[in-house]
């Protein structure tokens, strides 16, 4: 089945610009979500509480003190994409945050006692041809890999390209 007409979540193995983001893009605007919004979170070099609070939200006067609580990227992006770049680069509890969203579809903003809301989000990911090897030395959870992995696109380098 084609990537752009299947609902399917997609890991896109690349280095660096190698134009993963491009190929989400496409792969959203030609399938099914088209019509829904795109979201793109580059997990690189942030906290997992950044990380955390911009995927999920977060609740009023949670670990900032906010007056006012915020929708995270999942709940924005209900019905469409999430791109999440760099996933390799998430920390072990945020990893299993994820993997229980994907699981269930619920959302828990931070600092949250009870879920907030359901999600309907097809998430495409990118990471460094090395991501497997995380999952072997322990790094990254195996069910979070192999749940986010359902395909597989892999980018070749650019010097190899014509």
């Amino acid at each position: 089945m084609c990537a752009m007409q299947s609902d399917a979540r997609i890991l896109i193995t690349g280095t660096s610009a190698t134009g993963t983001t491009a190929v989400a893009q496409i792969i959203h605007r030609h399938g099914p979500r088209a019509r829904r919004p795109f979201l793109k979170l580059n997990c690189a070099r942030r906290g997992d509480l950044v990380l955390e609070s911009r995927l999920f939200g977060r609740a009023r006067h949670s670990f900032d003190g906010g007056a006012s609580s915020s929708r995270g990227l999942l709940e924005q992006a209900d019905g469409g994409t999430i791109f999440l770049a760099n996933i390799g680069q998430i920390g072990h509890a945020l990893q299993a945050r994820l993997l229980h969203f994907l699981k269930r579809g619920v959302i828990r903003r931070v600092g949250a006692d009870t879920a907030h809301a359901a999600a309907d989000v097809r998430v495409i990911s990118a990471a460094d041809y090395r991501l497997f090897e995380q999952v072997e030395a322990g790094s990254f959870n195996p069910d979070l890999y192999y749940r986010l992995n359902v395909m597989h696109l892999v980018m070749p380098p650019v010097a190899r390209r014509r």
